[in-house]
């Protein structure tokens, strides 16, 4: 990279004055106007002009609107809408050891409510609708979608079925509400019906079974439960038995706690702490040793696992998951995979995925932590507790007898032998409760089951006839405005002439429209094919370009062009090489970095260039290549430097001109475009003049109006305006001429 100067002199143009231009007629005449506009007067004018043509193509668009409805629509695009309504019910939270009523918190019924409307619509219940349900293949709108196999049978195309099924259907929880609207549209009544009633039954039957399931995991839980309790219930009979024989043998015949000491009850107390937190430390420990079993075998802990589905950010991933899929499947559907819409539609559903499993990594990596420090508290603390009741325990031990030790063990195995029959009543109990009414955590259930509707939802007459009247309106409107529409394309001199300020220096026909250009390079046709049409239009730019500003003066021009691909390079080069052949040293520079073309026209190599010169202004005479054009040197881009912009803003442009003008008369520089290179706007002001090509057909006026804007913006010289392959045909401006040319080039009459 080359590095810049600290302050740079930049050498300024110089600005000589333009001498008058000829008088000048027809498409060879500069133009100087502003663009006409519409006033309110105008406009009124058009409508009144076309009054009766505005009102007959609005009777004529009412009429047909309504025999489109009569007659087309309702006999043979009739829809019918059926609704139905179903109930989302919060009962009770369960856990293994007791039953909480919980309230109904209306941000929960939202939430499950709106929940359970996505879930309906998801692709998963769509696709079990689709190929498990028995009702539906009896139906109108089923047998639309069924295919022929190889072998001959009818088989559900699933996958247009699905985004019919996801287009006519209608699935929104309602606000401040449990209800939950189910709507289908269909082409026949009792089908909208049938695919209403059999999509909601398909959904409880779901719900139930994954109810059924979790009622089935919850009852397993509790026997295990059970089971554990009975063991330790059997465990505490036996040392109860044991310690009562022992009592019994020592001569102590009365009931077990009958006159205990303060003493006694302290450590009665201390001994039932001790079993407490006895077990409570052995369930921590346990929980730690499945959480770190899960962790090192790469597996969620349950009890994280368990809390995910409460956590709002996971919930809403979820469902934004499942509607980017169901919009991406509708979009393969329907528009197939290259299409750029199902393109973006896979872009939001990876990004939704991401999020999704960005969210649960998040919960669970939180969660985990969370978790872990608090099991891992829990043991601290219950391990604290315990060495404390064990070491005060001790302390009591000693001031007691051994078998006085053993009747308050006695007493304590007492206590904890109720206390697990109680604990025993309540699982039995539960047990019994989800055999007879089962875990109805969340339910569902019909509201309002949908009716057949009498009355087709589409067409309205109303809607159909306004729609045709609007229609009629704005096309009526159209064709009144039709002819004072301007087509914003530059096509002609009066184009650029109606955005204003804009010197046209002349036009170049299309190469496909002269003969004589056939097989010769465009760039080079002023000097290979010097009688053709088109060298006879680059040769009047030249002159205009002499009669329109002193040459002597403005030694260096700068040509650009609004956008891509107008044929800037091929000017310069015809350009430079008509200011050579009329006898001036001309450098063709090629300064568009970002996509050189001058190289290639002249078949030299990009080794050495511009670039070259700016790391050390020495390199000049060797980057320079001769033509075969006399008089006409080329300086290609050379290798492109990292900044561009800052080079020709620097001095070292400035040094560059200076020493090329003690050689040249004068330096052609191809430039990129200007509204979207940099380097052309860094170079504009500092150049004598300006030239702008602007292709035919392919520009606008607005994107010429915003380029004739920046260069007055940068103070730059504009030269004009060169209108770059200009057709014959179709109004094009050299239809009759270019025969004219020939036939008086060779001395022909017409």
């Amino acid at each position: 990279m080359t590095t810049l100067p600290q302050t740079t002199n930049p050498r300024l143009p110089v600005r000589g004055g333009p001498a008058p231009v000829p008088a000048a007629s027809g498409a060879n005449a500069m133009h100087l106007a502003t663009p006409s506009t519409m006033t309110g007067g105008d406009v009124w004018r058009v409508i009144r002009a076309n009054v009766w043509t505005i009102a007959l193509i609005m009777i004529l668009a009412i009429g047909g609107g309504i025999a489109l409805n009569q007659f087309v629509l309702k006999p043979y695009f009739p829809r019918y809408e059926s609704t139905g309504l179903v109930q989302v019910t919060l009962n009770k939270s369960m856990n293994p050891t007791m039953v909480e009523e919980e309230g109904d918190d209306p941000g929960r019924i939202g939430l499950e409510t709106r929940t359970q409307a996505a879930s309906m619509k998801s692709p998963g219940i769509l696709t079990d609708f689709l190929t498990n349900n028995t009702e539906i293949p009896a139906t109108d709108w089923y047998k639309k979608f069924q295919i022929r196999n190889a072998s001959g049978g009818m088989i559900l195309d699933i996958a247009k079925a699905k985004a019919s099924l996801e287009d006519s259907l209608s699935v929104a929880a309602l606000p401040e509400t449990k209800i939950v609207q189910v709507t289908m549209t269909a082409a026949n009544a009792s089908d909208a019906r049938t695919l209403v009633y059999e999509l909601v039954n398909n959904f409880l039957r779901i719900q139930s079974n994954f109810k059924n399931n979790r009622t089935q995991a919850r009852s397993a839980d509790l026997n295990k439960l059970k089971t554990a309790l009975q063991m330790k219930l059997n465990t505490i009979n036996d040392d109860l038995h044991r310690f009562q024989a022992d009592l019994s043998k020592a001569g102590y015949k009365s009931s077990i706690g009958y006159g205990q000491s303060q003493k006694e009850v302290e450590l009665i107390e201390l001994l039932r702490k001790q079993m407490d937190s006895q077990s409570d430390l052995a369930d921590a420990q346990q929980m730690v040793q499945s959480m770190n079993e899960a962790i090192q075998q790469g597996q969620t802990p349950p009890l994280v696992e368990g809390q995910m589905g409460q956590d709002q950010r996971v919930l809403q991933s979820r469902m934004s998951v499942d509607n980017a899929k169901s919009y991406l499947e509708v979009t393969e559907s329907m528009l197939g995979k290259g299409h750029p819409q199902y393109t973006r539609a896979k872009t939001q559903s990876d990004v939704a995925e991401r999020q999704l499993a960005d969210a649960e990594a998040e919960f669970r990596a939180r969660m985990t932590g969370e978790m872990q420090s608090r099991i891992q508290s829990m043991v601290q603390s219950a391990d604290t507790k315990l060495q404390g009741i064990t070491s005060r325990i001790n302390d009591i031990r000693s001031e007691l007898g051994e078998l006085d030790y053993k009747m308050l063990q006695a007493m304590v195995l007492q206590d904890n032998q109720k206390a697990i029959g109680d604990q025993l009543k309540d699982v039995d109990e539960q047990v019994r409760l989800i055999a007879s009414t089962g875990d109805t955590r969340t339910g569902l259930d019909w509201a309002v089951l949908p009716e057949t509707p009498q009355m087709p939802s589409f067409p309205k007459l109303w809607l159909t006839v306004s729609a045709a009247a609007g229609i009629g309106l704005m096309l009526s409107l159209g064709l009144a405005f039709l002819r004072e529409m301007l087509d914003t394309s530059v096509r002609s001199p009066r184009d650029i002439a109606r955005i204003g300020q804009l010197p046209i220096l002349g036009m170049i026909q299309h190469e496909e429209d002269d003969p004589q250009v056939t097989g010769v390079p465009l760039a080079l046709v002023i000097y290979q094919a010097p009688t053709s049409i088109i060298a006879e239009q680059f040769r009047q730019v030249r002159s205009r370009l002499q009669h329109s500003t002193s040459l002597d003066s403005t030694r260096t021009l700068l040509v650009t062009s609004p956008s891509p691909g107008d044929g800037k390079s091929t000017v310069a080069a015809n350009l430079a090489a008509g200011l050579a052949l009329n006898g001036r040293r001309i450098l063709l520079v090629d300064a568009n970095f970002r996509r050189p073309e001058l190289h290639k026209i002249f078949n030299v190599n990009n080794d050495m260039g511009f670039s070259s010169v700016f790391a050390s202004i020495e390199n000049l005479a060797t980057a320079t290549k001769q033509t075969s054009i006399p008089n006409l040197d080329l300086l290609t881009t050379g290798p492109k430097p990292a900044n561009a912009t800052e080079l020709l803003e620097s001095s070292l442009f400035s040094d560059f001109v200076d020493k090329a003008l003690l050689e040249y008369d004068h330096i052609v520089f191809d430039s990129g475009p200007m509204l979207f290179v940099s380097e052309t706007a860094a170079m504009a002001p500092r150049v004598d003049g300006v030239v702008t090509v602007v292709r035919a057909a392919a520009n606008s006026r607005g994107l010429l109006q915003r380029l004739r804007d920046q260069l007055k913006g940068l103070k730059a010289e504009h030269l004009g305006v060169v209108l770059n392959a200009v057709r014959a045909q179709g109004g094009g401006y050299y239809g009759r001429n270019i025969k004219t040319y020939y036939e008086y080039s060779n001395g022909h009459k017409n």
